[in-house]
């Protein structure tokens, strides 16, 4: 647990600080989380007994990050990476290399669509200037926030409280009581940081309670993931959490969700 919270206080300012400039650094670090997430995920496939391609995927994932980091943050450009990325992994096929099969082929495309949600996080923060405290700032921050908000009050009620397995085929530890602990800690700090990101307070706590919701299901995802694989953790990059994987599993559902909610909702651009 020391480790876990160490490694917490040393990575969280660096990853606002980084977010704060926005930019090339911030494109520089979402493009190296996405290489070594997508490594974690071959890693998952190989030990469920698929063998996804790690230099097809990889680039996949690179062009979708790029797009999103450079393009104008626009349906198209985003669309044209991705369907192109996607034309790359189904030509691969073709090509059949020694050992592969069609189906190797669907698991890279799903890993490159899986970890290409990071994506999302470079357009959320190219709302408004793309640098500085902006309303893509805001945004991404009240994103991460409800998300970190939801894990440490659901860890903090369902640990002592946790009575109702919320998902024990899937992963035992998880509660409903602790679930509807990080309900209410995503909500109080959605209500709490809406006026920061123009929103009025009961719109961020409606956020925020559909955040924690978001976060479980991408939770919950990677760890049906593990599970099959018959792994704990789906890398060793951070101390006392695992990989970018296990860091950022319940991110590559509320990122998606946040941009669209800011975008299609509230007309952000």
């Amino acid at each position: 647990m020391l480790v876990r919270i160490l490694t917490g206080l040393v990575g969280i300012p660096l990853f606002l600080g980084l977010l704060y400039l926005g930019q090339w650094p911030l494109l520089a670090l979402v493009a190296g989380m996405g290489l070594v997430a997508f490594y974690e995920y071959t890693r998952l496939g190989q030990a469920m007994g698929f063998r996804p391609s790690l230099a097809v995927g990889s680039l996949a994932v690179f062009a979708i990050l790029l797009a999103a980091g450079l393009l104008p943050p626009t349906a198209p450009h985003l669309g044209a990476a991705v369907a192109l990325s996607a034309l790359a992994i189904l030509t691969w096929t073709l090509a059949r290399p020694v050992g592969y099969t069609p189906v190797d082929a669907l698991i890279t495309l799903a890993g490159v669509f899986y970890v290409g949600m990071l994506s999302h996080l470079l357009l959320l923060r190219r709302l408004g200037d793309g640098t500085g405290f902006d309303a893509g700032f805001a945004w991404v921050a009240l994103a991460f926030f409800c998300t970190w908000g939801a894990d440490t009050m659901a860890y903090f009620v369902g640990v002592p409280l946790g009575r109702h397995k919320l998902a024990p085929k899937i992963s035992p530890q998880k509660s409903v009581e602790g679930l509807l602990g990080g309900v209410a800690g995503a909500a109080v700090v959605g209500m709490l940081w809406g006026p920061v990101a123009g929103i009025a307070r009961w719109q961020g706590l409606l956020l925020g309670v559909a955040i924690a919701l978001m976060a479980t299901l991408g939770d919950l995802t990677e760890s049906a993931l593990k599970r099959a694989a018959g792994v704990k953790d789906a890398g060793h990059l951070l101390p006392g959490h695992g990989g970018i994987l296990d860091r950022f599993d319940s991110s590559l559902f509320v990122l998606p969700f946040v941009y669209y909610v800011a975008t299609l909702i509230f007309g952000l651009s």
